[in-house]
């Protein structure tokens, strides 16, 4: 495995914005915890990747072209009141990514789940009880939802040209 890092030049095959570097200097000024290997780092970007193209519907713009491996490049965003240019990706993006990428070390950012609502079984003269209502689990990766937030929809009412 091997990161191709998205450069905002629409990178062929591209798997991340930042660099196995950017996220260890990233984690360790910060005091966090990644991967001990390159190979599991590499994993841990990935997936926050993945975790980003999931929140796609609610980023500003749109990709700057239909063939884009990621999510970005971008057209039609603006950040903090100017008008990004459509090859650059953000740092509050990258920050993201490796903010994530911090999480996925020790937890699960997209999870497959399913929630039957049973609260007991038999199995002789087969007898099933319900809850009420069930239970599910919710993650808030509010760090990662700091440094999207400008970027999503609505994140700057003023433009500046």
């Amino acid at each position: 495995m091997s990161l191709i890092i998205e450069d905002g030049s629409q990178v062929a095959n591209a798997n991340s914005f930042v660099t196995d570097a950017d996220y260890t200097v990233y984690a360790t000024a910060r005091g966090l915890t990644v991967g001990a290997t390159v190979g599991d780092r590499e994993q841990e970007l990935i997936k926050a990747v993945d975790y980003l193209q999931s929140v796609e519907n609610s980023l500003q713009g749109y990709r700057s072209s239909s063939t884009q491996e990621l999510i970005y490049p971008r057209q039609g965003v603006t950040l903090y009141g100017y008008v990004l240019a459509s090859d650059v990706i953000p740092k509050e993006l990258k920050n993201a990514q490796m903010e994530a990428a911090i999480y996925a070390n020790s937890g699960v950012l997209l999870a497959n789940t399913s929630n039957n609502n049973i609260k007991s079984e038999k199995l002789d003269t087969l007898e099933v009880e319900y809850f009420k209502g069930g239970s599910s689990t919710n993650t808030q990766l509010t760090r990662v939802n700091a440094q999207l937030r400008p970027l999503l929809e609505d994140a700057d009412t003023l433009v500046r040209t």
